[in-house]
Protein backbone atom coordinates (compact mmCIF):
# COMPACT_ATOMS: atom_id res chain seq x y z
CA UNK A 1 0.00 0.00 0.00
CA UNK A 2 1.48 3.33 -1.05
CA UNK A 3 1.74 6.35 1.24
CA UNK A 4 -0.28 9.37 0.07
CA UNK A 5 1.75 11.73 2.25
CA UNK A 6 4.98 10.66 0.54
CA UNK A 7 3.29 11.00 -2.85
CA UNK A 8 2.11 14.55 -2.10
CA UNK A 9 5.51 15.54 -0.72
CA UNK A 10 7.20 14.29 -3.89
CA UNK A 11 4.86 15.97 -6.38
CA UNK A 12 3.81 19.15 -4.57
CA UNK A 13 6.60 21.18 -6.20
CA UNK A 14 5.43 20.17 -9.70
CA UNK A 15 3.09 22.57 -11.46
CA UNK A 16 1.81 19.54 -13.38
CA UNK A 17 2.98 15.98 -13.91
CA UNK A 18 2.14 13.13 -16.26
CA UNK A 19 1.06 9.51 -16.00
CA UNK A 20 4.65 8.59 -16.94
CA UNK A 21 5.92 10.63 -13.97
CA UNK A 22 3.57 8.78 -11.64
CA UNK A 23 4.62 5.44 -13.13
CA UNK A 24 8.27 6.31 -12.58
CA UNK A 25 7.55 7.30 -8.98
CA UNK A 26 5.86 4.01 -8.14
CA UNK A 27 8.35 1.86 -10.06
CA UNK A 28 11.26 3.31 -8.06
CA UNK A 29 9.58 1.92 -4.94
CA UNK A 30 8.15 -1.25 -6.50
CA UNK A 31 10.06 -2.19 -9.67
CA UNK A 32 7.81 -5.15 -10.53
CA UNK A 33 4.56 -3.19 -10.21
CA UNK A 34 2.16 -3.84 -13.09
CA UNK A 35 0.96 -0.92 -15.22
CA UNK A 36 -2.68 -1.85 -14.61
CA UNK A 37 -2.10 -1.57 -10.86
CA UNK A 38 -0.50 1.85 -11.36
CA UNK A 39 -3.48 2.91 -13.52
CA UNK A 40 -5.92 2.01 -10.76
CA UNK A 41 -3.76 3.87 -8.23
CA UNK A 42 -3.98 6.96 -10.42
CA UNK A 43 -7.77 6.79 -10.32
CA UNK A 44 -7.70 6.13 -6.57
CA UNK A 45 -5.61 9.29 -6.13
CA UNK A 46 -8.12 11.25 -8.20
CA UNK A 47 -11.07 9.74 -6.33
CA UNK A 48 -9.50 10.53 -2.96
CA UNK A 49 -8.95 14.11 -4.15
CA UNK A 50 -5.18 13.82 -3.76
CA UNK A 51 -4.66 14.87 -7.39
CA UNK A 52 -6.86 16.31 -10.12
CA UNK A 53 -6.82 15.87 -13.87
CA UNK A 54 -5.70 19.03 -15.70
CA UNK A 55 -6.08 17.41 -19.13
CA UNK A 56 -5.65 13.95 -20.61
CA UNK A 57 -2.67 12.31 -18.90
CA UNK A 58 -1.70 15.49 -17.02
CA UNK A 59 -2.34 16.03 -13.30
CA UNK A 60 -1.70 18.39 -10.42
CA UNK A 61 -1.90 18.11 -6.64
CA UNK A 62 -5.25 19.85 -6.19
CA UNK A 63 -8.93 19.06 -5.78
CA UNK A 64 -11.29 17.46 -8.29
CA UNK A 65 -14.65 18.17 -9.83
CA UNK A 66 -17.50 16.41 -8.09
CA UNK A 67 -20.55 15.25 -10.03
CA UNK A 68 -23.65 17.06 -8.78
CA UNK A 69 -26.90 15.95 -10.45
CA UNK A 70 -29.36 18.56 -11.67
CA UNK A 71 -32.84 17.74 -10.38
CA UNK A 72 -35.91 18.44 -12.50
CA UNK A 73 -38.52 20.48 -10.61
CA UNK A 74 -41.29 17.96 -11.22
CA UNK A 75 -38.97 15.14 -10.12
CA UNK A 76 -38.25 16.98 -6.90
CA UNK A 77 -41.96 17.34 -6.26
CA UNK A 78 -42.52 13.63 -6.91
CA UNK A 79 -39.69 12.69 -4.56
CA UNK A 80 -41.15 14.85 -1.81
CA UNK A 81 -44.59 13.28 -2.28
CA UNK A 82 -43.14 9.77 -2.07
CA UNK A 83 -41.12 10.72 1.00
CA UNK A 84 -44.20 12.15 2.71
CA UNK A 85 -46.39 9.15 1.87
CA UNK A 86 -43.69 6.56 2.68
CA UNK A 87 -41.42 8.18 5.27
CA UNK A 88 -39.63 5.00 6.34
CA UNK A 89 -38.69 3.38 3.04
CA UNK A 90 -35.45 3.56 1.07
CA UNK A 91 -35.78 4.89 -2.45
CA UNK A 92 -33.80 6.90 -4.95
CA UNK A 93 -34.93 8.89 -7.93
CA UNK A 94 -33.18 10.28 -11.01
CA UNK A 95 -33.68 11.71 -14.47
CA UNK A 96 -32.00 9.90 -17.37
CA UNK A 97 -31.64 13.21 -19.23
CA UNK A 98 -28.48 13.74 -17.13
CA UNK A 99 -26.81 11.20 -19.44
CA UNK A 100 -27.14 13.71 -22.29
CA UNK A 101 -24.65 15.96 -20.52
CA UNK A 102 -22.23 13.04 -20.10
CA UNK A 103 -22.24 11.55 -23.61
CA UNK A 104 -22.22 12.69 -27.24
CA UNK A 105 -25.50 10.90 -27.89
CA UNK A 106 -28.35 13.34 -27.20
CA UNK A 107 -31.57 11.42 -26.68
CA UNK A 108 -35.04 12.95 -26.54
CA UNK A 109 -36.34 9.68 -25.13
CA UNK A 110 -35.51 10.32 -21.49
CA UNK A 111 -37.48 9.27 -18.43
CA UNK A 112 -37.61 9.38 -14.66
CA UNK A 113 -36.49 6.33 -12.69
CA UNK A 114 -37.81 5.63 -9.19
CA UNK A 115 -36.02 2.78 -7.43
CA UNK A 116 -37.63 1.47 -4.28
CA UNK A 117 -36.75 -1.17 -1.70
CA UNK A 118 -38.27 -4.54 -2.54
CA UNK A 119 -41.02 -4.66 0.09
CA UNK A 120 -42.46 -1.26 -0.87
CA UNK A 121 -41.92 -1.10 -4.65
CA UNK A 122 -45.46 -2.11 -5.64
CA UNK A 123 -47.00 0.30 -3.14
CA UNK A 124 -44.99 3.18 -4.59
CA UNK A 125 -45.90 2.08 -8.12
CA UNK A 126 -49.63 2.18 -7.33
CA UNK A 127 -49.18 5.52 -5.55
CA UNK A 128 -47.62 7.01 -8.68
CA UNK A 129 -50.35 5.50 -10.85
CA UNK A 130 -52.81 7.72 -9.00
CA UNK A 131 -50.75 10.77 -10.00
CA UNK A 132 -49.99 9.98 -13.67
CA UNK A 133 -50.86 7.45 -16.37
CA UNK A 134 -47.26 7.44 -17.58
CA UNK A 135 -45.78 5.06 -15.02
CA UNK A 136 -44.35 1.59 -15.70
CA UNK A 137 -43.11 -1.15 -13.38
CA UNK A 138 -40.01 -3.02 -14.64
CA UNK A 139 -41.03 -2.60 -18.32
CA UNK A 140 -40.07 -5.25 -20.86
CA UNK A 141 -38.25 -4.48 -24.10
CA UNK A 142 -41.59 -4.53 -25.93
CA UNK A 143 -43.07 -1.94 -23.56
CA UNK A 144 -40.01 0.29 -23.88
CA UNK A 145 -39.99 0.07 -27.69
CA UNK A 146 -43.71 0.49 -28.32
CA UNK A 147 -45.42 2.20 -25.39
CA UNK A 148 -43.01 4.08 -23.12
CA UNK A 149 -42.98 7.26 -25.23
CA UNK A 150 -46.41 6.89 -26.78
CA UNK A 151 -47.80 9.87 -24.84
CA UNK A 152 -46.40 13.35 -24.36
CA UNK A 153 -44.60 14.07 -21.13
CA UNK A 154 -41.77 12.23 -19.47
CA UNK A 155 -42.71 8.75 -18.19
CA UNK A 156 -41.81 7.22 -14.83
CA UNK A 157 -40.21 3.80 -14.48
CA UNK A 158 -40.44 2.09 -11.11
CA UNK A 159 -37.81 -0.55 -10.29
CA UNK A 160 -36.48 -2.52 -7.36
CA UNK A 161 -33.65 -0.74 -5.54
CA UNK A 162 -30.65 -3.05 -5.35
CA UNK A 163 -29.38 -3.28 -1.79
CA UNK A 164 -26.23 -1.29 -1.03
CA UNK A 165 -26.71 0.84 -4.14
CA UNK A 166 -24.36 3.87 -4.14
CA UNK A 167 -26.86 6.68 -3.77
CA UNK A 168 -26.18 10.26 -2.69
CA UNK A 169 -28.33 12.97 -1.16
CA UNK A 170 -28.87 16.33 -2.83
CA UNK A 171 -31.30 18.92 -1.45
CA UNK A 172 -32.69 16.28 0.89
CA UNK A 173 -33.45 13.91 -2.01
CA UNK A 174 -31.70 10.58 -2.53
CA UNK A 175 -30.46 10.27 -6.12
CA UNK A 176 -28.15 8.02 -8.11
CA UNK A 177 -24.44 8.66 -7.78
CA UNK A 178 -22.33 8.92 -10.92
CA UNK A 179 -20.94 5.44 -10.21
CA UNK A 180 -24.44 4.01 -10.03
CA UNK A 181 -25.44 5.68 -13.29
CA UNK A 182 -22.40 4.27 -15.09
CA UNK A 183 -23.05 0.73 -13.88
CA UNK A 184 -26.79 0.89 -14.52
CA UNK A 185 -26.34 2.14 -18.08
CA UNK A 186 -23.83 -0.64 -18.71
CA UNK A 187 -26.01 -3.39 -17.22
CA UNK A 188 -29.55 -2.46 -18.28
CA UNK A 189 -29.71 -2.87 -22.04
CA UNK A 190 -33.51 -2.79 -22.02
CA UNK A 191 -33.67 0.78 -20.72
CA UNK A 192 -30.37 2.06 -22.09
CA UNK A 193 -30.00 0.30 -25.42
CA UNK A 194 -29.21 3.58 -27.19
CA UNK A 195 -26.05 4.00 -25.11
CA UNK A 196 -24.40 0.67 -25.94
CA UNK A 197 -21.28 0.23 -28.10
CA UNK A 198 -19.29 3.37 -28.88
CA UNK A 199 -21.73 5.54 -26.91
CA UNK A 200 -20.87 3.57 -23.78
CA UNK A 201 -17.15 4.12 -24.37
CA UNK A 202 -17.74 7.84 -24.85
CA UNK A 203 -19.82 8.02 -21.68
CA UNK A 204 -17.20 6.30 -19.53
CA UNK A 205 -14.29 8.25 -21.02
CA UNK A 206 -16.00 11.57 -20.44
CA UNK A 207 -16.97 10.77 -16.84
CA UNK A 208 -13.52 9.48 -15.91
CA UNK A 209 -11.84 12.47 -17.54
CA UNK A 210 -13.97 15.27 -16.11
CA UNK A 211 -15.29 13.91 -12.81
CA UNK A 212 -14.03 12.09 -9.77
CA UNK A 213 -15.24 8.52 -10.29
CA UNK A 214 -14.84 6.37 -7.20
CA UNK A 215 -13.69 3.10 -8.76
CA UNK A 216 -14.03 1.19 -5.50
CA UNK A 217 -17.66 2.24 -5.20
CA UNK A 218 -18.27 1.59 -8.90
CA UNK A 219 -16.86 -1.96 -8.77
CA UNK A 220 -18.61 -2.78 -5.50
CA UNK A 221 -21.95 -1.89 -7.06
CA UNK A 222 -21.01 -3.71 -10.26
CA UNK A 223 -20.46 -6.76 -8.07
CA UNK A 224 -23.96 -6.36 -6.61
CA UNK A 225 -25.22 -6.51 -10.20
CA UNK A 226 -23.06 -9.52 -11.06
CA UNK A 227 -20.88 -7.58 -13.51
CA UNK A 228 -17.75 -6.67 -11.55
CA UNK A 229 -15.20 -8.59 -13.62
CA UNK A 230 -16.80 -7.48 -16.88
CA UNK A 231 -16.93 -3.79 -15.94
CA UNK A 232 -13.44 -3.85 -14.43
CA UNK A 233 -12.10 -5.22 -17.72
CA UNK A 234 -14.12 -2.63 -19.67
CA UNK A 235 -12.73 0.25 -17.57
CA UNK A 236 -9.21 -1.08 -17.92
CA UNK A 237 -9.52 -1.34 -21.70
CA UNK A 238 -11.43 1.87 -22.35
CA UNK A 239 -10.14 4.18 -19.62
CA UNK A 240 -6.87 3.06 -18.07
CA UNK A 241 -5.23 2.26 -21.40
CA UNK A 242 -5.87 5.87 -22.47
CA UNK A 243 -4.16 7.55 -19.55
Amino acid sequence: MHNNSDFIEYFKSFDTFTTADITSYFRKKEPELKQTTINWRVYALVNDQIISRVSKGIFSVTGVKRYIPQLDKSLLQTAKKIGKQFPFIDFCIWDTSVINSLAQHLSNETFFIVEVEKDAVESVFHFLQEKTNKVYYNPTQDIVDNYLFLHTGKPYIVKNLITESPIIEENGIKVSSLEKILVDVYCDKTLFGQYQGNEMKTLYRYCFEYYSVNTTRLLRYASRRGKMSEIELFVNQIICNNL
